[in-house]
């Protein structure tokens, strides 16, 4: 830094104002502490740096399964928005363990990570992390912390409710396990809009609804059972594109049609759906706008802890294309 004082004709303070990019330097003084630097091929401590400022410039993102889709395309949107910002990013995929979340969780705090962003694979009560860190839950609520999620039980709400405005009644449900608080949300807004229906019929709603585990086949296994029964269902509503794929998998098993005989539709809107034959019907999560949102968040708790926990609830979006229509006559 010196030698690049002495070159520039600059005092030494100077010179650290623009390598740590201050506002307060003239353009003229900064473009020949950038030429000096150039010239030298002078290259920062970076660790140096980092020592002075307590801060790394990472931050950890632990989510439960990189193997599905809507989490790959949640981590590029969030690497990205990272990078945006300046912040390089370490990731843990827990796969679905509550032990290695925990074990990452403090991993990555003894690296000394600024922020962390985390979707627990199930509902938790509470995290163990330094109160240093800036800490933001996405999808799953974590008490005392922030949370940037879709709005679940909305986006399944107006899934039931367009095909219910199609004409559909005899409407059914594969729902996840409820140790999800998304889930249990995806499945109150099914109800919402499809137990009526099915009580005007004399149906019992729960006879609809099928409760798939996740590390089943998706899908599949469920939509058989509820397309033996009498009367069979005109719509599915599946919690998950990826167990719509599975109903559409068994209406081809089956000899049935989509959408001509069962209208199915999914949420997420991952790559998937628009892949499908038909092309699926599903509610769109802002995955782009939910990353954008959390690594905001996070960056505005590493600046501040003393707020209150905030609540980011972004809207879904209904995307229809080719696997609903109106229920076959009769």
């Amino acid at each position: 830094m010196r030698d690049v004082a002495r070159v520039a004709g600059v005092s030494l303070g100077t010179v650290s104002r623009v390598i740590n990019d201050h506002a307060d330097v003239s353009p003229d003084l900064r473009r020949k502490v950038e030429d000096a630097i150039r010239d030298l091929e002078y290259e920062p401590n970076v660790l140096a740096r980092i020592m002075r400022r307590q801060r790394t410039g990472t931050l950890g993102i632990v989510l439960p399964d990189l193997t599905a889709p809507f989490f790959t395309e949640l981590l590029k949107e969030a690497e990205r928005a990272a990078a945006d910002a300046g912040f390089a990013v370490l990731v843990g995929n827990s796969s679905g363990s509550r032990d290695i979340e925990g074990a990452y969780l403090t991993r990555f705090a003894d690296r000394g990570v600024d922020g962390m962003i985390f979707c627990p694979s199930e509902d938790v009560q509470a995290v163990d992390v330094p109160r240093r860190l800036g800490l933001v839950a996405i999808d799953r609520e974590l008490q005392g912390f922030d949370l940037v999620s879709c709005d679940h039980e909305a986006g399944a709400a107006a899934a039931v409710g367009h095909l219910f405005e199609l004409g559909h009644r005899r409407i059914a449900c594969i729902a996840a396990p409820p140790t999800v608080s998304v889930f249990r949300q995806r499945l109150a807004g099914y109800r919402t809009v499809a137990e009526p229906a099915l009580r005007e019929l004399g149906i019992a709603p729960e006879r609809y609804v099928q409760v798939e585990s996740l590390d089943r086949q998706r899908g599949l296994e469920p939509a058989h059972a509820l397309l033996a029964q009498e009367p069979r269902p005109t719509a599915i509503f599946a919690c998950s594109d990826q167990q719509a794929a599975g109903v559409l998998s068994a209406c081809a098993e089956r000899g049935l049609r989509c959408p001509e005989d069962v209208s199915v539709i999914g949420f997420d809107d991952i790559p998937l759906a628009a892949m499908t034959t038909p092309r699926l019907s599903t509610v769109q999560q802002p995955i782009e706008a939910i990353a954008d949102a959390a690594v905001a968040q996070v960056l505005t708790r590493i600046e501040s802890r003393e707020a209150a926990p905030q609540r980011r609830i972004l809207p879904g979006q209904l995307r229809l294309r080719q696997s609903t229509a109106p229920p076959p006559a009769g």
